[in-house]
């Protein structure tokens, strides 16, 4: 039996391939996958509805079972994916572990394929070790042929992502923004961040494309180590505006 190719059977074909003028299909909600998510190469991966406006990867923090999940930040991860940002959160470690950055190199490669995008402005944003290791991703990301980020931005930054090797920082594209954001009652901050910048120092990046931001604290509200975890008004104008700056600003060279 033979289906006749009516306009009314085209386009129900069209539309149930994904087809239509040629372009990409998105989807028009916000939608959620994960892979090997009990591993330390697994991912998370959240798309917003429609074509995405860019591309975020979001480094957790050393913090043990929950941290090493979305939990701890997915409202930040909800605001970004309802600004039009598609976000991939590589799970690193299951327990501590010193060597990090090749899992999260596999989930990213697993996501990124998955996700199918290309030629969307790209950050890197960690928190804490995920901090260090957004800087470090950034130094590998060509060589595994992954998105490589325009953006960096490390919030409450350590020195070292991975501890089972010194990475390399000297690849980072020298036109590579790297913003550092730290809270004035972290007791780690000013260590962290100094590391951090000697490390890219050494690596002869370029100072100019360094940009340094304090979160104050204000009443109440306190900006110490774990005050990004926080969803509340005053930590989502210390944390996440300046980010929503970046991302605005961010293009592709």
């Amino acid at each position: 039996m033979r289906l006749a190719l009516t306009p009314v059977v085209l386009a129900a074909l069209l539309l149930a391939t994904g087809c239509g003028g040629g372009g990409a299909s998105f989807p028009t909600r916000e939608t959620i996958e994960s892979a090997r998510t009990e591993a330390a190469d697994g991912y998370w991966a959240f798309r917003p509805a429609g074509r995405p406006k860019r591309l975020v990867i979001f480094f957790h923090g050393q913090g043990g079972a929950v941290e090493a999940t979305p939990q701890n930040h997915r409202p930040w991860i909800d605001h970004l994916v309802a600004h039009g940002a598609a976000v991939i959160y590589p799970r690193y470690e299951v327990v501590y572990s010193q060597s990090v950055l090749d899992p999260a190199v596999a989930g990213i490669q697993t996501a990124s394929r998955r996700l199918g995008l290309s030629g969307l402005p790209v950050i890197a944003l960690g928190y804490s070790r995920g901090a260090a290791l957004a800087v470090e991703y950034a130094a590998v990301a060509a060589r595994h042929g992954l998105p490589v980020p325009d953006t960096v931005e490390t919030v409450n930054p350590v020195p070292y992502g991975e501890t089972g090797r010194i990475v390399n920082l000297r690849p980072i594209r020298p036109n590579t923004l790297v913003a550092l954001l730290v809270s004035d009652k972290d007791p780690h901050a000013v260590d962290g961040s100094t590391l951090l910048l000697h490390r890219l120092r050494d690596a002869g990046f370029p100072g100019k494309q360094i940009r340094i931001d304090v979160a104050h604290s204000h009443g109440s509200f306190i900006a110490d180590h774990l005050a990004p975890l926080s969803a509340l008004p005053a930590a989502r104008a210390a944390y996440w505006k300046p980010t929503d700056e970046l991302l605005a600003h961010t293009r592709r060279p």
